[in-house]
């Protein structure tokens, strides 16, 4: 008997991972997201349009991807426009907490002061995203 109680303790364990994996599907899930100064630096919510030389967008995942599926990641204006994006394919070897990110020098954001948004897709679809503020 008691080694039924630990057996049904042990599968029902499994279950919210076995869920959120599934939940996640071939796309896979992002477990945090932010906007850095430098390669996997501090988040920051807001940047000066004369003080940024690169800004990075960053995206750990929960759940990776199935391989071999598009991946991007796109930065968008405030006013939607799409101004950058990186394109690659999501990898075998990514597990929970491999970290993707891309970056944008100064061009892509002078002038245009607002909120902007930085999204990772998958095969097309919005996994991930973050948003930031350009100020003056």
């Amino acid at each position: 008997m008691r080694r039924m109680v630990m057996l049904a303790v042990f599968v029902l364990a499994l279950v919210p991972a076995f869920s959120a994996a599934q939940a996640a599907g071939d796309k896979g899930s992002v477990q945090r997201s932010w906007i850095s100064r430098t390669s996997g630096g501090d988040a920051e919510k807001s940047f000066s349009a004369k003080g940024v030389k690169k800004l990075y967008a960053n995206f750990v995942w929960k759940v990776p991807a199935k391989a071999g599926l598009p991946l991007s990641i796109e930065w968008h204006d405030p006013s939607g426009v799409l101004r950058a994006v990186w394109k690659d394919k999501t990898l075998k070897s990514d597990k929970q907490g491999t970290r993707l990110y891309a970056w944008v020098g100064s061009g892509v954001v002078k002038g245009k002061v607002g909120t902007w948004h930085a999204l990772l897709t998958v095969g097309g679809k919005r996994i991930g995203a973050s948003k930031f503020h350009i100020v003056r």
